[in-house]
């Protein structure tokens, strides 16, 4: 009889290196083993491997986006990436560090924090987060109007691929530009090219001043109106996101401060987070200026917040999608120019699922918008509902995005209504090209099979 997947594995890397199942699903999918290796040696054996086998990796950090994209062909091999959290070289004069690939986004920040500098990404559940799967999703966070994305800070990275050979992209210092740029094109792949072991950022000072403006508006469309005001003014913060009343009232049963007389209570309220950084002085009169700008842009109230509550502020809405999306049966991301986003976000407003509108939140900044739909009535699981009146809601949101020549990505749906999507939205364009770089790295197409656009 045929020994188990997971045993064929413990001879191969070693029985240490095999851990439980235990409750990792992908999509519903359990895989069939789950290693954590502890050397670049062990990994390329792996994929040497299973790429000799037929065998799929999907690479794991944290596992807080492991529902991000389709559903995966198969899923044989979960590699764990968590024993790969080393800082492995840090320059504070010249403002780069090295990093390998699993350590989390909190560990980064901390072991950087002394030498008073830090590496702008930005993640949801920061504390499980890792470095190599923030940079595989290529997403941002509430400051990406003035950080931009994860990769814009990349200098170099260390990449495994499936024939076992670790390549190199980029350098260690800032000033780098021999060869092609592949640090963009692994960055946002989602695992499905290699296996990002090691990456090299280049840091920023932190800041002496934090602060916030909380301010209420009558409606979102006064909210995005008022923002996008804001971020072209003299005054202009690192970055605003306004937030419908579903969302803010998340922040006002929170432990986070938030006073009665912005108006949570209304159903129609919505509210602005702008969020301001630098020096001390500098930063307290763009608060001041912002805050006469958002009222004359008509806030009902505005509420000022500095030091480090303006910090558990800023991590209470980088935080929040993964919490609202626990309550929702669809949640999709929204990107358009930033002038559209206010247009965009209004069409979306009126598109119902099960009897509700979704709530919101927007950076009239950066253009991004994201949808939450909620679980109809007292359904505990989506695995209930209708897949073609969610299917229906998507298309209709794409249609409105294609008018503003956006993209609508699928962040969260029912598995019964997943597996007859395309999550990503219409094909590009680019899509043979893109499909003609996945047969160049990953010839046998064993990394992270089907999750990416058109099947990748």
């Amino acid at each position: 009889m045929e020994s188990s997947l997971s045993d064929r594995l413990a001879g191969l890397l070693g029985g240490s290196v095999v851990l439980p199942v235990g409750e990792i699903e992908i999509d519903e999918i359990t895989p069939q083993a789950v290693v954590r290796p502890v050397d670049r040696l062990q990994i390329s054996e792996l994929l040497l491997w299973a790429s000799s086998e037929h065998m799929s990796v999907l690479p794991r950090g944290g596992g807080t986006r492991s529902g991000l994209g389709n559903v995966p062909r198969t899923a044989d091999v979960v590699l764990d990436l968590g024993a790969f959290n080393q800082l492995v070289d840090y320059q504070p004069a010249d403002m780069t560090a090295t990093v390998e690939a699993g350590m989390t986004i909190a560990t980064l920040q901390e072991r950087l924090a002394p030498g008073g500098e830090f590496v702008p990404i930005e993640s949801a559940l920061h504390g499980r987060s890792t470095v190599g799967g923030v940079l595989a999703v290529g997403a941002g966070g509430p400051l990406s109007y003035a950080y931009g994305l994860p990769r814009e800070w990349l200098i170099g990275m260390s990449v495994l691929g499936t024939n076992g050979v670790s390549t190199k992209s980029g350098g260690k210092v800032v000033k780098n530009v021999t060869g092609y740029d592949l640090n963009k094109l692994y960055a946002g792949s989602l695992g499905t090219l290699g296996v990002i072991v090691e990456a090299t950022f280049k840091l920023l000072p932190i800041d002496p001043q934090n602060g916030m403006l909380l301010a209420s508006f009558p409606t979102l469309s006064d909210s995005l109106a008022a923002g996008r005001k804001l971020i072209h003014s003299s005054a202009s913060p690192m970055g605003c996101h306004s937030v419908t009343s579903g969302v803010s009232r998340r922040l006002q049963d929170s432990t986070q401060a938030a006073s009665q007389d912005l108006g949570l209570g209304d159903e129609d309220t919505a509210l602005l987070f702008a969020f301001f950084s630098g020096r001390s002085q500098a930063t307290r009169r763009r608060l001041e200026e912002a805050a006469a700008i958002l009222l004359a842009e008509g806030a009902d109230a505005v509420q000022r917040i500095e030091g480090p509550a303006a910090k558990g502020l800023l991590r209470w809405i980088t935080d929040a999608p993964p919490l609202l999306s626990d309550d929702s049966a669809l949640v999709m991301k929204v990107s358009v120019q930033s002038k559209s986003s206010a247009k965009t976000s209004a069409e979306c407003s009126d598109i119902v699922l099960f009897g509700e509108k979704p709530q919101q939140m927007a950076d009239p900044g950066f253009g991004t918008i994201r949808l939450f739909w909620p679980k109809y009535g007292d359904i505990q699981s989506t695995h209930s509902m209708e897949p073609q009146p969610i299917m229906d809601t998507i298309q209709q949101v794409r249609q409105v995005v294609a008018r503003y020549e956006g993209s609508a990505v699928v962040e969260q749906c029912p598995i019964t209504t997943k597996t007859q999507i395309e999550v990503w939205g219409d094909y590009p364009d680019s899509l043979a090209i893109m499909q003609s770089i996945k047969n160049r790295f990953d010839p046998n197409g064993i990394l992270n099979p089907g999750r990416f656009l058109g099947g990748i």
